[in-house]
């Protein structure tokens, strides 16, 4: 009788990080604290941030100043509660995805919900981001209350 070569099960491996991955981490860390300067370094000079719906924050952010100028409305219109917290994040050589829980305060209203956040890289930083919220009519209404 042979022997039979025993294997790892599949679910027990775990693969390295890439470092894109990595990069969306300390991107969301940064956000948390405010820390634009960390963002932009992420951001390459031609970067889209697209946002979908009908909202008054909904569009396209076609210039790191534009993105950056995006995320501190979020934090302006909620008067400083807007939170995205990234639950998972995944990333390879060319896109990463971060599936986050959104939370904020505004005119004694609260939003909370859950979003995609899907990256585009070239050389290292972020060239395209597109939020998918999971309510978007639910964001929409927020944002223009």
């Amino acid at each position: 009788m042979s022997s039979v070569p025993a294997h790892e099960p599949f679910h027990e491996r775990t693969a390295p990080e890439h470092p894109h991955a990595a990069l969306l981490r300390d991107g969301y860390t940064a956000f948390a604290k405010g820390d634009m300067e960390m963002i932009r370094s992420l951001l390459a000079e031609r970067v889209v941030h697209r946002v979908p719906g009908r909202g008054p924050l909904c569009g396209d952010y076609t210039t790191p100043e534009e993105v950056l100028g995006f995320y501190v409305k979020l934090f302006e219109l909620s008067g400083g509660t807007f939170r995205s917290e990234p639950y998972a994040v995944m990333a390879g050589d060319d896109y990463g995805v971060a599936l986050v829980h959104t939370y904020a305060e505004r005119r004694g209203r609260t939003l909370t919900g859950r979003a995609v956040d899907v990256f585009r890289f070239e050389d290292g930083r972020v060239t395209e981001i597109r939020t998918i919220a999971e309510d978007q009519y639910g964001d929409d209404a927020f944002w223009s209350g």
